[in-house]
C-alpha cells in the first residue's frame, strides 16, 4: 500500500476505536475524523482513487452517522463496521496491489507520447476502417529532460476494464510530453511488439530501463489483436480472441499457415511505423526532428511479438538486430536470421516423456519448440535460458499480485528476473547498435546462477 493509503486506513481504525472508547471526548473523535477526511482527499489528489480502497472510503463516510445514533451499542456496531471495512481495503490492496515498477538505472529521465497513425495502404487480412485504411495507436518513450510534466499512469483509464481500472492511477517513472533530453541525440530506436492479444504497456519494467539508458522505444498496439486500445474518436478496440490460433483443435501445419498470415500483418505494421518515424525525424515541425538515429534501429517483443520482431529484422534492412522474449517463431524467419538475434526464454524440454505428447496441445507446443531450436541453430546471436521463469513472467504481470496463480510468477522473484532480463537485453542492444562490448555476453562468464547461455552461429 502507498503512504497516503496506509495513513488513511490507520486513521479509519483510530476513528472506529475512538467511537467505543468511554474517555475520548466527542471533540477528539471529530478531530480524528477530520484527519481521516484530509488523508482521503490527499490520497485522491496525490495517489488517485481506486476500487481496492473503496471500503476505506465508505468507512470514512460512515463516521458521521454516529452523530444521530444515541445508543452506545449502535456506535459500537458502526465502529466494528469501520474496522471490518478497513481490513477489507487492506486485503484487496494486498491481493491486487498498487505495485511499483523497478527503478530505471540509467542517467536519463523518461518522457512519453501517444500517437495515432493511419496506413493508407494496409496489407491483406488486416482489420480496416470503412474507408479501407488501417489505424494504429503507438506509444513512444524517449530520453527526457527534467520537467514538471504530468506523470504518466501505467495505463489510460479508457484502456482498462473495471478490474484493472486501478492501473490508471498507478504511476510510472514517465511523464507525458516531457521535453526531449538535449545530450545524447540522436538516439537509437527500438520497436516493441507485444504478445498475441497483449498491449504496448505490458513491459514497462524493460521499456523504462532501456529509455533511461538512451533508447527511444515505440510500442505498437496491433489493431484487431492488441488491446484494449483507445482511439481519438472515442472508440476502444478490443483484442479479438481468434480460434484459428487454438492449439487444441488445429494441426501444426494449420497453425503455421495462419500464424504466418497474421505475422505478415503485424510485420507490415512495424515497418509502416518505422516509415512514419523516419519521416518525423526529417520533419522540422515534428518533436522527433533530428532526435532519432535511423542507422541504429532494433526490435524486440514477447511471445508472438518476438516472432514479429525477428521477421521484421529479416525483411527490413533498417532493423539491425532483434530480441525475442520466450516466443515461438512463425513464418519465413523459421529458416534462420543472419542479423544479431537474442532469444531469451524459459526452460524448454526438447525430449519430453512420450506420455505427455499424447496430449494434442502439448504435442503442438513440442513441435514449435523443435522448430525454434532448428531456427536458432541457423541464426547468429545468443540463446539465454532463464531457469525458473514462466511465459508470462517476461511481462509486468508478475508484479500484479503476490498470488502466483494470478501473477504467473515463476520460481525466481519478479524483481530478480526483471534485473536479469534488463541486463541481457540492454547489453545486447548496446553491443549490436552502439558497438559496446559487454562481459555479460561472454558465455565463459556466469554472473547469474539462474541462467545459461550459448552463442549461435549461422552455418
Amino acid at each position: 500500500m502507498r503512504t497516503c493509503e496506509i495513513i488513511l486506513v490507520v486513521l479509519v481504525v483510530l476513528c472506529a476505536l475512538a467511537l467505543s472508547a468511554k474517555r475520548i471526548t466527542r471533540a477528539l473523535q471529530l478531530a480524528l475524523w477530520a484527519l481521516a477526511v484530509a488523508a482521503l482527499f490527499t490520497h485522491a489528489f496525490v495517489e488517485g482513487v481506486h476500487w481496492q480502497m473503496a471500503p476505506a472510503y465508505l468507512a470514512v463516510l460512515l463516521f458521521p452517522a454516529t452523530f444521530i445514533l444515541r445508543s452506545q451499542l449502535s456506535r459500537r456496531i458502526v465502529s466494528g463496521a469501520m474496522i471490518l471495512l478497513a481490513v477489507c481495503a487492506c486485503a484487496l490492496s494486498t491481493f491486487l496491489p498498487m505495485f511499483r515498477l523497478p527503478e530505471p538505472t540509467g542517467p536519463y529521465r523518461i518522457g512519453t507520447q501517444i500517437l495515432h497513425l493511419v496506413n493508407d495502404h494496409p496489407p491483406a487480412h488486416a482489420v480496416l476502417r470503412s474507408d479501407g485504411t488501417r489505424e494504429l495507436m503507438v506509444q513512444v518513450w524517449y530520453p527526457a529532460a527534467a520537467s514538471n510534466a504530468p506523470r504518466a499512469p501505467y495505463r489510460k483509464l479508457s484502456e482498462t476494464s473495471p478490474l484493472s481500472s486501478y492501473q490508471s492511477v498507478l504511476w510510472t517513472h514517465t511523464r507525458y510530453d516531457a521535453p526531449f533530453a538535449v545530450n545524447g541525440t540522436p538516439f537509437p530506436l527500438l520497436l516493441l511488439d507485444p504478445e498475441w492479444n497483449g498491449r504496448r504497456t505490458y513491459f514497462m519494467y524493460l521499456v523504462e530501463e532501456l529509455v533511461s539508458h538512451g533508447y527511444v522505444v515505440i510500442g505498437i498496439d496491433h489493431t484487431g489483436n492488441s488491446g484494449p486500445t483507445a482511439f481519438p474518436d472515442g472508440h476502444v478496440s478490443q483484442p479479438d480472441t481468434d480460434p484459428s490460433l487454438d492449439f487444441e483443435s488445429h494441426t501444426f501445419a494449420e497453425l503455421n499457415a495462419y500464424g504466418a498470415q497474421q505475422l505478415a500483418v503485424q510485420v507490415n505494421d512495424a515497418r509502416f511505423v518505422l516509415d512514419q518515424f523516419e519521416k518525423f525525424n526529417q520533419d522540422p515541425s515534428s518533436p522527433f526532428h533530428g532526435r532519432l538515429d535511423m542507422n541504429r534501429v532494433g526490435a524486440f517483443g514477447h511471445s508472438f511479438g518476438g516472432s514479429v520482431s525477428a521477421q521484421a529484422a529479416l525483411e527490413d534492412p533498417r532493423i539491425k538486430s532483434a530480441v525475442d522474449m520466450d516466443g515461438s517463431l512463425w513464418g519465413p524467419v523459421q529458416q534462420g536470421l543472419a542479423k544479431p538475434f537474442l532469444m531469451i526464454e524459459e526452460d524448454v524440454d526438447l525430449s519430453p516423456p512420450a506420455e505427455q505428447l499424447k496430449d494434442h496441445a502439448t504435442m503442438i507446443s513440442h513441435l514449435f519448440d523443435l522448430s525454434d531450436a532448428a531456427m536458432m541453430s541457423k541464426s547468429n546471436g545468443y540463446h539465454v535460458t532463464v531457469h525458473g521463469s514462466t511465459h508470462s513472467s517476461f511481462t509486468d504481470r508478475s508484479l500484479f499480485s503476490p498470488w502466483k496463480r494470478y501473477s504467473g510468477e515463476g520460481s525466481i522473484p519478479a524483481n530478480r528476473e526483471y534485473s536479469i532480463i534488463r541486463q541481457y537485453v540492454l547489453a545486447f542492444f548496446d553491443k549490436t547498435l552502439n558497438g559496446k562490448d559487454s562481459p555479460l555476453l561472454d558465455p565463459s562468464n556466469h554472473p547469474f546462477p539462474e541462467t545459461s547461455m550459448e552463442i549461435l552461429h549461422r552455418p
